[in-house]
């Protein structure tokens, strides 16, 4: 569950006369932290600083935090997600938030970004800022790691094949695997298979005996064998890419 102290300092302005209908000016977000690129430790929670500003008056932000599921490979809910969307009532033209929020200790390893925007009281709407950044729990920093093999040839032809083969392996707990051989967009699955009774933590990709052979039905372009993995805190992926071309 995540906890929050939040604290908020709004800076007024007094307008002379009406604002003008035709201010066509955006407002300006800046998230100042975390930087882009920065590891943040669950003990050390998430400290968030952003300014929001605009020239005649704002009528609301909206932050959101998120965890990028594409690049962690796990679902949705592995992650961690914070929307908060502030309603500015006055004159203010000026924002500033320093927000901190607390992350429990199984807080999913992986990359994450936090998204600031705003609009203003006439509906012009800022261009967003993002910064990504990763956190880090405690409990398992290490995610699993691979030792695969698969195509030995950047390009393969008819009647060329492979066999993928090596292991993906995990220090504490080791929780499924999966393999897909196909086209990199997705558009032709050649094979794919799931890894759920996990042994000793550790999935034998070789164990199985699989060979594929590149025939007609394989259309020209880029594949690749990718495997994911994930333990309780951490997901991850390899890639193997080659050419198929007759």
């Amino acid at each position: 569950m995540i906890k929050q102290t939040f604290k908020l300092l709004l800076v007024a302005a007094v307008f002379v006369g009406c604002n003008e209908a035709t201010d066509q000016e955006k407002p300006v977000v800046a998230i100042e932290n975390p930087a882009d690129g920065q590891t943040i430790a669950t003990a050390d929670d998430l400290r968030l600083v952003a300014t929001v500003s605009d020239d005649t008056g704002l009528l609301q932000y909206k932050l959101t935090i998120s965890g990028l599921d594409e690049l962690n490979d796990v679902g949705a809910d592995s992650t961690l997600h914070y929307i908060h969307v502030e309603g500015i009532q006055g004159d203010v033209k000026t924002v500033f938030l320093d927000e901190t929020i607390e992350l429990d200790d199984n807080t999913f390893n992986g990359n994450y970004y936090a998204t600031l925007t705003a609009v203003d009281k006439e509906g012009n709407e800022a261009v967003r800022d993002t910064v990504k950044f990763m956190i880090q729990n405690s409990l398992d920093g290490t995610p699993p790691t691979f030792n695969v093999t698969g195509p030995t040839a950047d390009t393969l032809s008819l009647g060329m094949g492979f066999s993928p083969g090596g292991q993906v392996a995990d220090s504490q707990n080791l929780i499924y695997s999966d393999i897909f051989i196909g086209r990199t967009d997705g558009s032709q699955e050649i094979h794919s298979f799931q890894f759920t009774n996990i042994i000793d933590n550790t999935v034998d990709y070789g164990g199985l005996g699989w060979y594929f052979q590149v025939d007609s039905t394989w259309t020209q372009g880029s594949y690749h064998v990718y495997f994911t993995a994930w333990d309780n805190y951490s997901g991850v992926s390899h890639e193997i890419p080659f050419y198929v071309s007759y």
